[in-house]
C-alpha cells in the first residue's frame, strides 16, 4: 500500500508554532512502542497527523485549537489486528466498528474470503464499501485461493480467478495476499499460488500464510515459497523454531492450538532466550460476537499478553508497530511520533487496556466505550440475503450413512483437536443405516451444499465433542459455508439443519426434535444486521443448549470449535460436501474403510 498523502507543509509549520495545531492533547504519557518506553509530552495533531511530541506546556495552542488535559493519562497508538475475517463476527462492519472502535481497535486487514466463497467479488465489495464511509480503517487482505479446494473436493458459492486475484492487489487499500490456504500448495510448488505470491511480491506488499505445527525443512519450505507470516502455531517451540526463521508469527489464543494458558510460558521462553518480541503480533482472527461482547477484541489480546508475563510496552508494540511493519504500513501507522495519522488511544493505565477516549484521524470518535460519532448500517440487496439454496427439504435419510449387511461395520471418526485426527470404531447398522454411538462418543456429522442446490452431501462421523440427545447446524462452515450439522440422531439433524436453512443461515440446537434455540445470519448465511448484543445473546443460547443440554465436552467456545471441525485445510482431515478430506494430499477418504 501506498504511503497516504497529507498535507506536510501545515504538519512542518503546526510543528514549528508557525500555523494553529486543531488538537493539543496536554500533559500526556505517551507510549514510545519505538523505544519501549513511555515519555512526558503534549500530542500536538494537525488534521489527520501527529505534528509534535512537544515538551508539556510549551506549546502555545492557538485560540481555535482544541485542547484536552489528558491529567497524566497514557496516549497509545491505535490498535491494527493485521488478520482478521470480519465474518466470524456475524456482524456487520458498520455494527463491528461500534464495538472495537471504543477499544482503540482502528485499523483491521481483514481478508473476506469467507464472503467471498458464498458472494464472491460483490461480496468482497459489500463489505469495503460499508466499511469507507466508518471511523475504522478496513484495509484488504487478499484471498488468497477462492474456492480452497478444487471442486471435486468442496462444493463453493464462487470464485475468484487470476486475474480478479491481481484486480483486488492492485487496489489502494489492499496490502497483503491471504494466506488462509492449504499449505500442501507450497510444498508442492504449485504454481497457481506461486504467481500470486510473486504477483504480491512485484507490488511491495505482504505475503500472508499459515503453516500449523511446521517445523525443520518442510518449515524452511515453505518460508522460502515467499511468506511471511503464520497464525496457527501448535506450541511454543513452535514459534520460537519459526521465529528463528525470520517468520513473524500472529499470536491469538485457540482451544485447540497455543491456548492462553501456554503464553505464560511463552513469554518465559522468550525472556529467558533473549529473543527479541519485535517479529511477534497480536491479532484476533475469529472472534464470535458473544466472546466480543464478554472479553474483548484486540485489546483483549494485549491483556493477555501482559497477564501472561510480556512487558506492557511490548505487548501494546505487538498490537501497532510490530504489525504496522508487517503489513508495511509503517509510514502512516504503527507509534504516536511525527508525521503518523493521529489514530490515538487514552488509557488510564497500560495494564488494563481500557479506552477512555480514541482519536482516529485527528478527531475524537469515542469515549467512555461508545462511539460519539453517528454511523448509518445500509440497506442489503435482496442478492446478500438469498444464499441458501437446496433442492429439497433436508430429510434424515440424506444426512445418515448407509451400508450393506446387518453386522458391526468399522467407520472412519474425524476427532476433533489441534490438530484434528482419523480414528476407526465399530457401529452398528440398522435398515441399512450406520447409527452413531455416542457411548463411545462417536456422532454423525453431514455437510449438505448449499450454494447450487445441487444435493451434495457429504456424510461421516465425529468424535471428542460429547452431543447426545440432539443435534446443532449452522452455515458459518469453513471454508465453503455449507451446512454443517451434527448430532446423535438423524431425525435431530434433518430437523436442525432445515431451521438454519429456513432462516437463510445461522446457528440452531436441536433437543429431540425440538428447536431450543436459533440466531438467523441472513446476509451470505455468515451475517446479520442485529446488533452485538442481540447477535450476543442468541450465541449465547446456542451455547447454552449445546453445552447444558446435549452435553458437548468442549467448554469453551464451542460454536467456534464446530466452525472449524470440517475445515480441509488445517491437518489433519476435515469435512466437505464431497465426504472426509485429508488436509496433505488433499483426496477423499473413504468413511468405510475397507467397504466395497
Amino acid at each position: 500500500m501506498n504511503a497516504l498523502r497529507f498535507d506536510r507543509a501545515r504538519v512542518i509549520a503546526v510543528a514549528l508554532g508557525d500555523a494553529p495545531a486543531d488538537l493539543v492533547l496536554r500533559n500526556a504519557r505517551v507510549v514510545s512502542v519505538t523505544t519501549r518506553e513511555v515519555i512526558h509530552a503534549d500530542v500536538v495533531v494537525a488534521g489527520d497527523r501527529v505534528a509534535a511530541l512537544a515538551r508539556p506546556g510549551a506549546y502555545s495552542a492557538h485560540p481555535t485549537t482544541e485542547v484536552i488535559d489528558l491529567e497524566g493519562r497514557h496516549v497509545s497508538p491505535g490498535l491494527i489486528d493485521p488478520h482478521v475475517h470480519i465474518e466470524s463476527s456475524n456482524l456487520t462492519v458498520t455494527e463491528l466498528a461500534r464495538a472495537i472502535v471504543p477499544r482503540g481497535v482502528l485499523t483491521l486487514v481483514a481478508d473476506p474470503h469467507e464472503i467471498a466463497n458464498v458472494l464472491g467479488l460483490p461480496g468482497i465489495h459489500l463489505l469495503l464499501d460499508e466499511a469507507a464511509s466508518l471511523p475504522l480503517d478496513v484495509l484488504l487482505r487478499v484471498p488468497g485461493r477462492v474456492p480452497a479446494l478444487p471442486a471435486h473436493l468442496e462444493t463453493s458459492g464462487s470464485e475468484l480467478d487470476f486475474e480478479t486475484t491481481l484486480a483486488l492487489l492492485d487496489r489502494p487499500d489492499a496490502v497483503c495476499l491471504g494466506g488462509d490456504i492449504n499449505p500442501a500448495l507450497l510444498l508442492a510448488a504449485d504454481p497457481g499460488q506461486l504467481v500470486k505470491i510473486e504477483a504480491t511480491i512485484d507490488r511491495g506488499k505482504t505475503v500472508g500464510g499459515q503453516l500449523p505445527g511446521f517445523t525443520g525443512a518442510i518449515l524452511d519450505a515453505s518460508i522460502a515459497s515467499g511468506i511471511e507470516d503464520t497464525h496457527v502455531a501448535e506450541s511454543v517451540d513452535e514459534v520460537l523454531e519459526q521465529l528463528r526463521r525470520g517468520l513473524r508469527v500472529l499470536l491469538t489464543p485457540r482451544i485447540d492450538r497455543l491456548p492462553a494458558e501456554q503464553w505464560p510460558e511463552l513469554a518465559a521462553a522468550m525472556a529467558n532466550h533473549r529473543i527479541d518480541t519485535r517479529y511477534l503480533v497480536l491479532c484476533t482472527d475469529d472472534i464470535h460476537p458473544n466472546i466480543l461482547r464478554r472479553e474483548g477484541h484486540l485489546d483483549q489480546r494485549v491483556r493477555l499478553a501482559i497477564a501472561s508475563g510480556f512487558d506492557p510496552l511490548e505487548a501494546i508494540q505487538m498490537a501497532t508497530l510490530n504489525a504496522a511493519e508487517l503489513m508495511r504500513l509503517d509510514r502512516d501507522r504503527g507509534s504516536v511520533t511525527p508525521g503518523k495519522l493521529a489514530d490515538l488511544v487514552i488509557l488510564d493505565d497500560l495494564a488494563s487496556f481500557a479506552a477512555s477516549m480514541v482519536v482516529q484521524r485527528g478527531r475524537v470518535v469515542a469515549r467512555d466505550d461508545r462511539l460519539v460519532v453517528d454511523v448509518t448500517v445500509p440497506t442489503y440487496p435482496t442478492w446478500s440475503t438469498d444464499t441458501i439454496r437446496l433442492n429439497a427439504a433436508i430429510t434424515p435419510d440424506q444426512v445418515a450413512l448407509r451400508a450393506d449387511g446387518d453386522g458391526p461395520v468399522t467407520v472412519s471418526v474425524v476427532e476433533f483437536g489441534g490438530p484434528k485426527t482419523l480414528r476407526t470404531a465399530a457401529l452398528t447398522v440398522s435398515d441399512g443405516i450406520v447409527q452413531p454411538d455416542p457411548s463411545q462418543d462417536v456422532l454423525s456429522i453431514a455437510v449438505v451444499e448449499r450454494h447450487t442446490g445441487n444435493g451434495a452431501t457429504g456424510r461421516g462421523f465425529v468424535g471428542g465433542l460429547g452431543i447426545s440427545g440432539g443435534a446443532v447446524a449452522c452455515t458459518v462452515n469453513h471454508d465453503s459455508h455449507n451446512i454443517f450439522v451434527v448430532g446423535d440422531s438423524h431425525e435431530s439433524m434433518a430437523v436442525a439443519a432445515n431451521a438454519v436453512a429456513a432462516a437463510g443461515g445461522g446457528y440452531c440446537a436441536v433437543v429431540g426434535s425440538e428447536v431450543r434455540a436459533i440466531t438467523p445470519l441472513p446476509i451470505a448465511g455468515l451475517l446479520s444486521e442485529a446488533s452485538l448484543d442481540e447477535l450476543a445473546d442468541g450465541l449465547d443460547a446456542v451455547e447454552a443448549v449445546l453445552l447444558d443440554e446435549l452435553g458437548c465436552t468442549v467448554p469453551y467456545r464451542p460454536l467456534y470449535a464446530l466452525n472449524f471441525l470440517c475445515l480441509p485445510n488445517i491437518p489433519d482431515v476435515g469435512v466437505t460436501d464431497q465426504g472426509i478430506i485429508e488436509t496433505s494430499s488433499m483426496t477423499v477418504l473413504p468413511a468405510l474403510p475397507g467397504a466395497g
